[in-house]
């Protein structure tokens, strides 16, 4: 299974579960301008050439929220049809601000309206949500999380949280491995502002999804 950890921020500075990960490759990103929030076109060119040797299957983990859109990239490289599955406290859905560029708060937006395998999406952590047990079998699908939508006591972000346990999350993706084929999953939701604050409990957080993912996801 490839994992991918992307350095967007000094979040995984004060991380080490990481480093046991078995072939985990690393890609250090924070010296490329125009990617806070906001992914200009020469920052995104410089990303996707740095993910070509990459596809959408495994484990990524994207750094903070402030960088959601990430996620965006990795979907770009699914080629069958496929359902989204969001865990975020925020519905990353938004228009853009301004323009077309791609941000952390329209990302979601910008998939539907641009990829063509993308069939559906599904939120958990705000506004109405589907039961995961009701889920749609026909179609495979790629998890996205973003921390936020965890408490605190699971998770220290750079946004407004949830109330969501660490607990509950692993239920619903024990669910959600069980029945469906996972193409890949991303990890988003860690401390650029608070790196050294929130690194113990990240770290801890991170770990034990890994370690959960990296067993169920076949």
């Amino acid at each position: 299974m490839n994992t991918v950890l992307m350095k967007m921020t000094e979040a995984y500075d004060y991380q080490s579960f990481y480093e046991k990960i078995e072939d985990c490759c690393i890609l250090d990103c924070k010296s490329i301008e125009g990617t806070r929030c906001y992914l200009d076109d020469l920052a995104k060119e410089v990303l996707i050439d740095r993910l070509v040797p990459f596809g959408a299957d495994g484990i990524h983990f994207i750094d903070s929220g402030n960088y959601h859109y990430l996620s965006l990239l990795w979907l770009t490289k699914v080629q069958e049809d496929f359902n989204l599955v969001l865990f975020d406290h925020h519905p990353d859905n938004q228009p853009p601000s301004f323009g077309m560029i791609t941000s952390c708060g329209g990302w979601v937006l910008e998939a539907q309206e641009t990829l063509p395998h993308l069939k559906g999406v599904y939120t958990y952590g705000v506004g109405e949500e589907v039961p995961i047990d009701t889920l749609p079998r026909d179609l495979p699908i790629y998890i996205s999380i973003d921390k936020d939508v965890m408490r605190t006591d699971d998770s220290i972000t750079d946004w407004d949280q949830g109330d969501m346990t660490l607990s509950t999350m692993l239920e619903m993706l024990s669910e959600l491995c069980m029945n469906h084929k996972i193409i890949g999953v991303d990890i988003c939701g860690d401390s650029g502002e608070n790196a050294a604050a929130g690194g113990k409990i990240n770290n801890l957080t991170n770990t034990t999804l890994f370690d959960f993912l990296s067993e169920n996801i076949i």
